[in-house]
């Protein structure tokens, strides 16, 4: 099977080398019956049917075993017809793979108000926090909230004071955390500080910061609303989908005598 990656077009071109095999190879000789009677003019008929023997010439028969050849036209286009069923059913298969990869590249993201909020899964103990942080470059550290985890039940240390927005601190907490899910990302004993949000709510549940973005390459659809992650990959796959399709497309078209 191919792989939609440096060997696919390498793969093609086996594809085509097993075509053109079997449409040379050698007919399969088959067994037939062929059945013998002498009309009333005295001539020795063949037929390779009990059906075609006149009922007053049954008790003559003389059956014997006859090889036939077919024809080896129909074989070489029986042979092209399921050679290419397999091969459109092979792209198929590439293309679902490519699909499953692009999708797994990107993550929804909502943007709006300045800023960017990401989807992120905590996990503790076996329990599970899906939160919404803000994508902050200018952030050191990835900051949580302590109210959008409080489901996780999870044990802290004391992590000193930060100086907030306004220019007052308060006390944070830091919290080693089994795993974080990030797109296709998925960190492991995760070290993050805990506040207490004060103030009016501001629709975020943290800061993502530069200790989880600068270990990850990415770019933002603000289009289409998505988190691009590892972009040249992305496009790379894209690529390959576009070269598929083009290819399917082809297959489609081609008169039956070309396929």
């Amino acid at each position: 099977m191919c792989v939609p990656r440096l060997g696919y077009w390498a793969c093609q071109r086996q594809l085509l080398s097993v075509v053109l095999l079997l449409t040379v190879l050698p007919s399969m000789p088959v067994r037939a019956e062929i059945f013998k009677y002498v009309d009333e003019r005295g001539r020795q008929v063949f037929v390779d049917s009990l059906a075609k023997v006149p009922p007053q010439f049954a008790d003559q028969l003389e059956k014997r075993q006859e090889t036939l050849l077919p024809d080896p036209l129909d074989a070489a286009e029986q042979a092209a017809a399921r050679v290419e069923r397999e091969r459109a059913a092979d792209l198929a298969s590439q293309r679902r793979k490519l699909e499953k990869l692009l999708r797994e590249s990107e993550t929804p993201v909502k943007v709006g108000r300045n800023r960017v909020l990401v989807p992120v899964t905590v996990v503790y103990g076996g329990r599970k926090a899906k939160t919404e942080m803000v994508l902050d470059t200018g952030a050191t550290n990835t900051v949580f909230h302590k109210d959008a985890l409080a489901a996780l039940n999870y044990a802290a240390q004391p992590g000193g004071r930060a100086r907030v927005a306004g220019g007052g601190s308060i006390n944070t907490e830091l919290v080693s955390f089994d795993r974080i899910e990030i797109g296709p990302y998925r960190p492991t004993n995760v070290r993050a500080m805990v506040i207490e949000h004060q103030g009016p709510a501001v629709g975020a549940d943290g800061l993502l910061g530069m200790d989880f973005l600068m270990n990850v390459r990415y770019r933002i659809d603000y289009k289409r609303q998505l988190i691009l992650w590892e972009p040249d990959r992305y496009e790379e796959l894209q690529t390959l989908l576009l070269s598929l399709d083009a290819e399917t497309a082809g297959n489609s078209a081609a008169p039956a005598s070309e396929k």
